[in-house]
């Protein structure tokens, strides 16, 4: 017991909704840990182990080198940059005329005079000469940028120490000398020919980070300067740089982002995991809902819902659209974090978790649709693919018209576009003449086959109503409906032949169990004449007494049997004579009731009867009261002894109704109610009880040809029948 309750649970609506709930919380945080991951701004924490390995660090050190050596042996001061001399004349010439297009040139250098350039082609001369001086004062002013950037960022890095020691004059710029820098765990040497320590990146890109190690921005580099060795190497310097050894607890920006890489470090597994676990919760809840979808108990049928009438080809291209069109949205997100301001990113973030939480739900609506569908085996068939192909195949099944009609529309259309084609081609108005007669013709064998279609259509109407003499005449029918107007022809016939056969055989039964009847009846007169003379007679025998009462009940049994035959087949057959006269329903049963009296008592059973008011009904008085007698010994015989027949007398706004209920002493949960006003048909299937099953047939025969009905329900082994005779009214 406990086990179905439990297989039975596993099914209900509460608990896949809870799978739902947690299929979505799963895909939350599966999507959070791996957002965490893979988040662009951080060095992920599991391919370095250490801070100072990963790309990050190396591309910030190399930039503060540079921008030692920027600041301190080319730009120097901002006077110094806006006189011009921290420029390369020669490089700004180049990238000038190679920006602009210009062909080749000369550059003459006298010393104490300015430079000049002198350009092959007079108009690239004049071009330069206009815009050069425009061009390099936007050079400079980029200068001024980058090196009041420079500056910034060399200040902002406290824990970073540099060193430039000038070769000749020993003469030092520095915030630290350079033997305490030597002696740091982190720390370069350059000079232009020889590097050791950490290696140091000749970058083409500025890069900008935040103090916990998050990059805010970069930029290329502007071209015009040289690289840090040759600066180095043409100025005479080597250069000592290095980075504070407490990094563990500093609060200097590369102590911070040493520190955030750490807590990233010990967090990237974790996140993993989390992403592991949740991603295989989900995965599992994917798959119940799978094996449940459509189903409310193990055994139970599979219910369609209305998302699974969606053509499964354009659902599935739906859902691989959908799928795109995420991943693309997702990237883009991830990326933007990089560059977004810090109250964008967990909006950023939020929406990535939301848009995978939406595609989750549209995972399972997807995958639980086609298991649904797989359950019933319309997977295919619900696909515009099977319905083509279904369509197309439902062409070749008839093959009364369906295949020539779509031929001959294809052959009409083909013949239009011929024929459209010729006319436009040529000049003359002849095929014009020739496709309005040809659309002409088929105009009118289109009508002549609707004709023939209404004229099928009303032969078919009238045979439904019971008259097969209207016939279709085949020669008033297009030859495309011959077929067709000839199947209806033969199925008039074959309905005409069987509803006669059928009439003949009820009438020639009728006939025989008249005449079978009358025939029996004279002997059987005779044998009751006799049987009630033997009576009579003082036999002095006990047992020839006992014989002779037992012909009587059998005789008079067998006299009743064949009155109900007779009246049977005349009710059926609607030969009696009806004579309808203004009847009181509820003394007429009371009266039956009473004839009964005897009988009710030696039954043991206790006829109740409700009957509130008169009730008068228009009926024949001969047939309502057998309809009476009938319904009432059906009651002596089969109802449960010591129990209560009841008898209900009421009225609806046309019919006065004649009820009566009873507790069968036969099971009939398994019978057939239909059949119990059939001929012969009997509730006691062994027949051990008494009765021919007459009565209720011939009850339904009554009713009918008075105008009424006979109902005959059944709740459990209560056994009601209900007579609806039409009111007396006043004319």
């Amino acid at each position: 017991m406990a086990t179905k309750l439990k297989k039975s649970k596993l099914y209900s609506g509460k608990t896949k909704a809870a799978a739902v709930i947690a299929i979505l919380l799963s895909a939350f945080i599966t999507c959070y840990s791996l957002v965490y991951i893979v988040d662009m701004r951080y060095e992920s924490g599991l391919n370095y182990n250490s801070y100072f390995d990963t790309d990050t660090f190396y591309a910030q050190y190399s930039q503060l080198v540079r921008s030692v050596v920027n600041t301190k042996l080319v730009f120097k001061s901002e006077e110094n940059i806006k006189a011009g001399n921290a420029l390369n004349e020669d490089k700004l010439i180049y990238n000038f005329a190679l920006d602009s297009g210009l062909g080749e040139y000369a550059v003459y250098k006298a010393t104490g005079e300015e430079t000049q350039v002198k350009f092959a082609n007079p108009e690239d001369q004049a071009y330069f000469d206009e815009r050069y001086n425009d061009y390099r004062e936007q050079a400079i002013q980029d200068q001024l940028y980058e090196y009041d950037d420079a500056v910034k960022e060399l200040e902002r890095y406290t824990d970073f120490y540099y060193c430039l020691v000038n070769t000749r004059t020993k003469s030092e710029i520095s915030n630290c000398d350079a033997r305490t820098i030597s002696e740091l765990s982190v720390n370069s040497y350059l000079d232009g020919r020889y590097t050791k320590g950490k290696a140091v990146y000749d970058t083409e890109y500025y890069y900008t980070y935040s103090d916990d190690g998050k990059l805010m921005n970069y930029f290329y580099y502007d071209n015009y300067l040289d690289s840090v060795t040759r600066l180095l190497l043409n100025n005479g310097y080597t250069l000592y740089v290095g980075i504070d050894d407490n990094v563990e607890e500093g609060d200097g920006v590369f102590a911070k982002q040493y520190q955030a890489f750490e807590s990233r470090r010990a967090n990237a597994p974790r996140a993993v995991m989390s992403a592991a676990v949740f991603g295989i919760i989900m995965i599992s809840g994917i798959i119940y809902l799978v094996i449940v979808a459509g189903k409310t108990s193990k055994n139970s049928q599979v219910t369609l819902l209305a998302i699974d009438y969606v053509f499964n080809d354009i659902g599935t291209a739906l859902f691989i659209a959908a799928a795109f069109l995420s991943y693309i949205a997702a990237v883009r997100m991830v990326e933007a974090i990089s560059y977004v301001g810090t109250e964008w990113i967990s909006i950023l973030k939020g929406l990535i978790c939301l848009l995978f939480m939406v595609d989750t739900v549209i995972l399972i609506n997807y995958v639980t649709s086609i298991s649904r569908q797989a359950k019933k085996k319309v997977v295919f068939s619900n696909t515009l693919i099977g319905k083509f192909l279904r369509l197309i195949a439902s062409f070749f099944k008839e093959k009364t018209f369906r295949i020539w009609i779509i031929i001959c529309l294809i052959m009409f259309a083909f013949i239009n576009c011929v024929l459209s084609a010729v006319a436009v081609m040529s000049n003359s108005v002849i095929p014009e003449i020739i496709i309005v007669i040809f659309d002409a013709a088929g105009v009118f064998f289109t009508a002549r086959a609707m004709q023939s279609i209404t004229k099928i259509m009303v032969a078919v109407k009238e045979t439904s109503e019971g008259n097969f003499d209207k016939k279709v005449n085949p020669d008033d029918i297009s030859p495309s409906l011959k077929n067709f107007a000839t199947d209806v022809s033969n199925m008039q016939n074959g309905l005409k032949q069987a509803v006669g056969r059928a009439v003949k055989g009820e009438k020639m039964k009728t006939e025989l169990i008249t005449n079978v009847s009358h025939d029996l009846k004279t002997p059987l007169t005779s044998i009751i004449t006799y049987v009630d003379l033997l009576k009579r007679e003082e036999l002095n025998n006990e047992k020839a007494e006992n014989y002779v009462a037992i012909l009587d009940e059998k005789t008079n049994r067998l006299k009743q049997l064949i009155e109900d035959l007779v009246e049977a087949s005349k009710a059926s057959s609607g030969n009696l004579a009806v004579s309808k006269n203004k009847i009181n329903l509820k003394e007429l049963i009371e009266q039956s009731l009473g004839e009964f009296e005897e009988r009710i008592e030696a039954s043991e059973l206790e006829f109740k009867m409700n009957a509130p008011e008169d009730v008068y009904i228009y009926a024949d008085g001969k047939h309502m009261w057998r309809i009476a007698e009938n319904l009432i010994t059906n009651a002596l015989k089969y109802a449960m002894p010591k129990t209560r027949v009841f008898i209900d007398i009421t009225k609806s706004e046309t019919e006065g109704i004649f009820t009566i209920k009873n507790v069968s002493v036969i099971p009939i949960d398994n019978v057939d109610l239909k059949s119990l006003t059939e001929r012969f048909v009997r509730g006691d299937a062994s027949r051990t009880t008494e009765g021919a099953g007459l009565g209720l047939s011939i009850t339904q025969s009554l009713s009918e040809i008075q105008g009424g009905r006979l109902e005959i329900t059944a709740d459990g082994d209560v056994f009601k029948a209900t007579v609806r005779i039409p009111l007396y009214t006043e004319s």
